[in-house]
């Protein structure tokens, strides 16, 4: 309409709130061969230029097929999928794009695709630990050195999860930078020497270093001196409730409730499968290290 009443270019533009430039390609891209403007040809030309070009609204039948592939056989997370895809495998596509086809599919077929995600689709809630143990002679992480700050190899966290009704334990750690974790099924529950023992004998077997220890104030972390003792290191507690302060061991262990659900019975465990769910996440691509494997960063760091 302007330009049928002789505006110019920089008055239309001031009016409908472009710039002067957005304008000049408007005309020149949308014009007639005789340099006239149509806001219909100019509609029906932005429509042909759309289709051609998708771009990440849409997902080519095999990328898809890897796409699934890799949810259902690794569990990874669409976001973890779309990283590593892109870095290994050249394939680009967006964890959104991923998501929004994991949403198209019907959560009544016979093989749901959500199932094989962390949360199953469903928004989790938030819990609170008990970090009201006095332990004695427990040092606080205020007095964690700052170098322990998760960009060097061997700084760990350390947590347990439980099984059915507080009953049965697993000992859960986490190397802060290159996100390798170890895991053992404890057969005398949550008591603190026997969790003592197993902390130093899988961070021996492991071979990495062990710079600093950060864990919570639960009762099972008593027997830190003794940790401390043979591996010749510090053992630094968590405020309670800040459970922020150690992320990685938080984080690590939601992964793993994507293999051990919450009121599992961890009688039904078997070392075996302990030791399955830790190669799974070894060798899961981490976000936080451009979507390195944490095993491949231990032996390229430690062959």
């Amino acid at each position: 309409m302007l330009l049928q009443k002789k505006m110019t270019q920089s008055f239309i533009a001031a009016a409908i709130g472009v710039s002067a430039s957005t304008v000049s390609r408007e005309l020149k891209r949308n014009s007639n061969g005789k340099g006239v403007y149509s806001s219909h040809v100019a509609t029906l030309k932005a429509r042909r230029r759309k289709s051609r070009n998708p771009g990440n609204r849409s997902i080519v039948a095999g990328v898809r097929s890897r796409v699934f592939e890799l949810i259902r056989s690794e569990q990874w997370s669409p976001e973890e999928v779309s990283g590593w895809l892109g870095k290994e495998e050249g394939m680009k596509v967006s964890k959104s794009t991923i998501y929004n086809c994991i949403a198209s599919c019907s959560p009544h077929h016979k093989d749901n695709i959500r199932r094989h995600l962390r949360h199953g689709g469903r928004k989790g809630k938030a819990s609170r630990k008990s970090g009201g143990c006095t332990i004695p002679n427990r040092i606080s992480i205020d007095n964690r050195p700052v170098e322990a700050d998760g960009q060097r190899i061997g700084d760990w966290e350390m947590d347990t999860i439980v099984g059915k009704d507080g009953k049965g334990a697993i000992v859960t750690l986490v190397e802060r930078k290159s996100c390798y974790m170890l895991m053992e099924k404890l057969e005398t529950g949550k008591q603190a020497l026997p969790l003592a023992h197993a902390v130093v004998r899988l961070l021996r077997e492991a071979g990495l270093p062990v710079r600093t220890i950060t864990t919570d104030n639960g009762s099972e972390f008593a027997a830190h001196e003794l940790i401390e003792r043979e591996l010749g290191t510090t053992v630094y507690f968590a405020h309670p409730y800040s459970s922020w302060e150690k992320g990685a061991i938080e984080n690590m262990n939601g992964l793993i409730r994507q293999y051990i659900p919450k009121k599992t019975d961890f009688r039904g465990l078997s070392n075996t499968f302990i030791a399955h769910v830790m190669l799974k996440l070894n060798n899961r691509p981490r976000k936080k290290n451009q979507f390195n494997k944490p095993i491949d960063m231990v032996k390229k760091n430690f062959p």
